[in-house]
């Protein structure tokens, strides 16, 4: 028996969702698409030698629905992260969700 795809998994639990809440799935989805679509790793290199950008943002084009920002926090001297949001734009409004800490590899 072949083994049942994501998208086979989560279909069955989607149909009991909100309408709203899936219009949400699928604006975040589309700018998770675009994201990974034009990048592929967090953008850790546009920090500055010295270490002292608090954040480093992914280029995106005006057009974009969505990208994938790694996010630096200060907390007194030191730096925490990178923590990656997924930023996208649902309804004229820019969303974000958490996805968490890189992955390595």
């Amino acid at each position: 028996m072949p083994l049942k795809s994501p998208t086979h998994k989560l279909l069955p639990s989607l149909t009991l969702w909100e309408l709203a809440d899936l219009r949400e799935l699928h604006a975040a989805l589309g700018g998770l698409i675009e994201a990974l679509e034009t990048s592929h790793e967090p953008p850790e290199s546009e920090l500055e030698k010295d270490g002292t950008k608090e954040e480093a943002v992914q280029p995106s084009k005006e057009v974009s629905r969505g990208h994938i920002e790694a996010k630096y926090i200060p907390r007194g001297n030191k730096r925490h992260g990178p923590y990656l949001y997924l930023r996208y734009w649902q309804g004229g409004k820019l969303r974000s969700k958490y996805l968490g800490k890189p992955q390595k590899k």
